[in-house]
């Protein structure tokens, strides 16, 4: 996984994903447990994330350790249906989870006690506007860079210090190599912000934590659904050793996104998640992996899904493009 990162030559192309849903891997496995998963299915890494405790209200709906209230809706993630904060301004009252609690690790380290050097773990953490959008709210998070941009930039200097800490102590910890930040700034019609807005309000923190993650050694790898043209070369200045998942919904293709960049950042993806492995046929999973290869690979190349492999992809579509992979 390193080497291809690093642009390099693996021994094989690798692949992970940021989640499998447990049904489906319940459907290829036998278990619903995503080490199960991973181990089962030969896939080279696992994406970790924090733990943080949960008070549930309901046989659905929970608190969350940072204030938020959660819904369990059946996917991966528990849909946010309320946030603690409702003024940017007053960011200052708004307490972080501790970031040494070994509680927040647990997951970490049972993956690093199942799967040692045998498969990547990679730390899933943020790079600012997750949660900005989680603790104000989708609306008010796209207002505040521009009604109070003082105050957001202030905010997400915080969020940006609280996901080093815990970057800092899963290095210290478990020596932890890749990090990956999964906060979508984009849509199918491009970023979320004007170009002002993003560079003088969203870049200075991406730029400080990526860069604070490269300083502890780790290498990066940066998740954003959507049309990120606009934003490519301002993330691979800031120090990017990846990007996922070139998505196919936007528009963006591996054979031209390896050409534009593939001397300097790594390629995830971008196996459909929306149409072929959802509604295609094993033979149609199989060619689209095959012309990923084809078109930005060995060297440099992630094999997954353009995002997750949620509860409406196929398990025998899945099974295809792990199949192909291998072959």
């Amino acid at each position: 996984m390193c080497t291809a990162i690093k642009r390099g030559m693996p021994d094989r192309i690798p692949t992970f994903e940021w989640f499998i849903d447990p049904g489906v891997g319940k459907a290829l496995t036998g278990s619903s447990d995503a080490m199960d998963i991973v181990e089962r299915l030969d896939i080279d890494g696992i994406n970790i994330r924090p733990d943080y405790t949960k008070k549930f209200l309901d046989d659905k709906t929970f608190e969350d350790e940072w204030g938020n209230r959660r819904q369990l809706t059946g996917d991966c993630i528990a849909a946010v249906i309320a946030q603690p904060m409702t003024d940017i301004t007053q960011h200052q009252h708004f307490t972080f989870p501790d970031t040494k609690a070994d509680h927040r690790f647990e997951t970490l380290r049972k993956a690093v006690e199942r799967f040692g050097d045998s498969r990547s773990i990679i730390w899933n953490l943020r790079d600012g506007f997750s949660d900005l959008r989680d603790l104000l709210g989708y609306e008010e998070a796209l207002m505040a860079p521009l009604l109070e941009p003082k105050a957001t930039r202030e905010f997400l200097d915080r969020v940006v210090d609280f996901n080093l800490a815990l970057a800092a102590e899963a290095v210290r910890r478990f020596g932890i190599k890749i990090i990956a930040t999964t906060d979508d700034v984009a849509m199918n019609a491009g970023p979320l912000f004007s170009d002002d807005c993003y560079r003088e309000v969203i870049l200075p923190s991406f730029r400080k934590v990526i860069q604070g993650y490269k300083a502890l050694g780790c290498l990066t790898v940066k998740h954003c659904d959507g049309d990120v043209r606009p934003l490519i070369d301002l993330w691979i200045d800031a120090g990017i050793d990846g990007l996922d998942p070139i998505d196919p919904g936007a528009g963006l293709t591996m054979r031209d996104m390896k050409a534009k960049y593939g001397d300097r950042i790594a390629l995830k993806g971008n196996i459909d998640c929306v149409k072929t492995l959802c509604t295609g046929t094993p033979e149609e999973v199989k060619a689209e992996v095959r012309q990923a290869i084809a078109d930005a690979g060995p060297a440099g190349l992630i094999i997954s899904s353009s995002n997750t492999v949620h509860r409406g992809v196929k398990p025998e579509n899945y099974r295809a493009m792990l199949d192909e992979l291998r072959k």
